[in-house]
């Protein structure tokens, strides 16, 4: 499986296969620039059976599974508002019969330039009340709570899914002017989907977060475990409860117009340690 992911990942960034500890295990990473918004995977081949391996990213863990005999692949994402610059990357390896090795790299994070979209909305939609304020202020508060929190169980598997197949109507990372003012830039992507189209789980996971909110209107959030999240906004229907398992491909609810819209479609977006990052560049990262 490991060379059509290499494979993906070379036409992407250059990739740097370091010899660690004078041993046979290597570190592949990426050694050309990585843009805002992207996410690459980390591969670590050649440690012995039962060993241990944790990374730490942005200060967030960075959680690395066995994807085959003797290589580990762990999901490494990179916030789209992240400054440009060099940001340091560190790896320890636990072997049966010796010490931890830590191994220090960095990554070079480059500038994206995403573009700009102006819209013109209901005043009451961009310029709100105080009561209309306070709603958003509590509810923007109870997705910050959702980022803190990390799950050690990993529940996604292989590559991941688009949750309709419509095509994208708003790019990733857009910078938005709305009524003529410039508002925080597009954080997901937008689907197109008729009212009532099934909308599905882009991995496996467990439903933390079901409910009606102003902007995002009817919102589900699947935490697919060890610090990755995706969300699904705008939804008519949903079909699911905080607490639910669901699989891929699960019809999580039905797509629609709900909160801040002007028509029927699918806010996807994706949350990796933190970072906000393009889903795109997920399923590009886990790509079989």
């Amino acid at each position: 499986m490991r060379k059509p992911l290499l494979a993906a990942f070379i036409g992407m960034s250059f990739f740097l296969l370091t010899q660690i500890a004078g041993g046979s295990t290597k570190l592949i990473g990426p050694t050309g620039p990585v843009s805002q918004g992207e996410v690459v995977q980390i591969f670590l081949t050649g440690p012995q059976d039962g060993s241990k391996v944790k990374g730490l990213w942005q200060g967030q863990p960075l959680e690395f599974f066995e994807a085959e005999e003797k290589e580990y692949r762990s999901l490494l994402g990179i916030d789209f508002r992240l400054n440009p610059g060099t940001y340091p990357l560190e790896v320890q390896i636990s072997t049966p019969g010796n010490s931890p090795f830590t191994y220090r790299t960095n990554i070079e994070v480059e500038k994206k330039e995403f573009g700009k979209q102006s819209l013109t909305l209901p005043e009451n939609m961009v310029t709100l009340d105080a009561a209309t304020l306070k709603r958003v202020r509590k509810e923007s508060a109870e997705f910050r709570r959702l980022w803190d929190i990390y799950t050690p169980k990993r529940y996604w598997h292989d590559n991941f899914v688009r949750p309709v197949p419509g095509e994208l109507s708003t790019p990733f990372g857009l910078g938005r002017i709305l009524n003529g003012e410039p508002r925080s830039p597009h954080s997901g992507v937008d689907l197109r989907a008729k009212l009532s189209e099934p909308v599905r789980a882009a991995n496996h996971g467990r439903i933390v977060l079901v409910g009606d909110f102003f902007f995002h209107g009817t919102a589900v959030v699947i935490d697919h475990g060890w610090g990755l999240y995706s969300m699904y906004f705008h939804l008519s229907k949903a079909n699911v409860a905080e607490g639910d398992l669901v699989g891929k491909n699960y019809v999580i609810g039905l797509a629609g117009s709900t909160g801040r819209a002007t028509g029927p479609h699918l806010h996807w977006g994706v949350r990796l340690g933190g970072a906000r990052v393009d889903p795109f560049a997920l399923m590009r990262a886990t790509a079989e």
